[in-house]
């Protein structure tokens, strides 16, 4: 996660956090507390980090699972007899938080009944302020407090993808709604209301952006296993967060230090020692390190690109551009971003249509009505 921050004066201008690299998030994990950062029958796993001279050094509860109700999985109405079906959604949830000196940021899996996976960062705590004089303004930043000025800045994450579809040779597909031409006598389209979807493969090494006008939509697929009902690869598609990509100017050391920031997805050919999408030593850093100049190098080498069929890597940055609100002081709400991961024609029906429907026996709700009494409700 790179935190690059707009104040454009000294010594502001050189602010430019790499929080889960320079910092260390695993160093940084919170001991979770039983009852507050997690909820219901929770199991705590101990986090294991290496000092400088090379011993263990364990933390205890650095991560917690447990599940959470996520509202209603699934539901259908009969209109003819008014008889419902309804599944709730519950959730399996691995969590983990780390505090980088004002902010906390909290990271958590969501493994769902419909064979989905999330991916859901949070970002709270106190926000960075610089001194202000008192009835001063300027463009950059919030006053937030008298004399205190909370300064914009972005929070951009890169989510490391190894997919494996079904196998390791996977592909990226992009694929795009569009709507059917009107008064072509060679497309039967009288009302103007058809639209199909236009698919293309990526070939090579790349870095590409969301478009919501086309509904682009990045599946990773297997080509070679497919789906016996739709006759078509399975896969697995991103659900991404759309964000604003970074602000600062190309010739900056914010954007030479943060390659990944210029795309919002990138695919690579698979490498062991390509981890981490800034390169190994980013606050010293002049430049030429991660995504873009990996792609770049091989292709000067004339080095294989290929991502199709292939072992490769998905990329995709997301983020939240923070122009801070009074409302973030003294201690910010969570800023919430969710990134997903769902399956698109992998099965042959809905995963979760064995999932146990809702009963009031089970869920045991109250009902409270007018006159303050409290009575159990029931579900048809």
């Amino acid at each position: 996660m790179f935190v690059p921050y707009a104040d454009p004066r000294m010594p502001y201008a050189r602010k430019a956090a790499f929080d889960l690299g320079n910092n260390g998030a695993g160093i940084n994990a919170n001991n979770l507390q039983l009852g507050c950062d997690c909820l219901g029958h929770i199991r705590y796993f101990d986090g294991w980090h290496t000092t400088s001279s090379g011993d263990p050094l364990q933390i205890p509860n650095a991560i917690c699972c447990h599940e959470v109700d996520d509202g209603i999985l699934w539901k259908h109405t009969n209109f003819r007899t008014g008889n419902a079906v309804v599944t709730r959604s519950r959730v399996l949830i691995l969590q983990t938080i780390i505090t980088v000196s004002n902010y906390e940021y909290i990271f958590a899996f969501h493994f769902g009944q419909d064979a989905s996976l999330h991916y859901e960062v949070r970002a709270t705590g106190i926000v960075s302020t610089v001194p202000i004089g008192i009835g001063d303004r300027v463009a950059f930043g919030t006053v937030v407090s008298p004399g205190v000025l909370a300064p914009y800045h972005q929070h951009l994450f890169s989510l490391r993808i190894d997919p494996a579809i079904a196998g390791y040779e996977n592909s990226l597909l992009i694929e795009e709604s569009h709507p059917m031409p009107v008064q072509d006598p060679k497309v039967h389209n009288p009302f103007g209301v058809g639209y199909t979807t236009e698919t293309q493969f990526v070939e090579n090494e790349s870095g590409h952006d969301l478009d919501h006008t086309v509904n682009r939509v990045f599946k990773i697929v297997n080509e070679d296993v497919i789906n016996p009902v739709t006759g078509g690869p399975v896969g697995y598609k991103l659900s991404p967060f759309y964000s604003q990509l970074l602000l600062a100017h190309p010739s900056s050391y914010h954007a030479k230090r943060s390659e990944f920031a210029a795309h919002a997805v990138w695919v690579t050919r698979y490498h062991d020692d390509e981890l981490f999408a800034s390169g190994q030593h980013t606050m010293q850093s002049q430049g030429g390190q991660g995504i873009a100049s990996w792609i770049r190098e091989r292709q000067e080498k004339k080095e294989a690109t290929s991502v199709r069929n292939k072992d490769m890597v998905i990329w995709h940055t997301f983020g939240s551009t923070h122009n801070p609100r009074v409302e973030d002081w003294p201690v910010m709400p969570c800023e919430k971003m969710q990134v997903g991961l769902k399956p698109v024609n992998f099965f042959t029906a809905n995963p979760a249509i064995d999932v146990a429907v809702s009963t009031q026996d089970r869920n045991q709700s109250v009902l409270v009505n007018d006159s303050a009494t409290a009575t159990k409700g029931h579900c048809k």
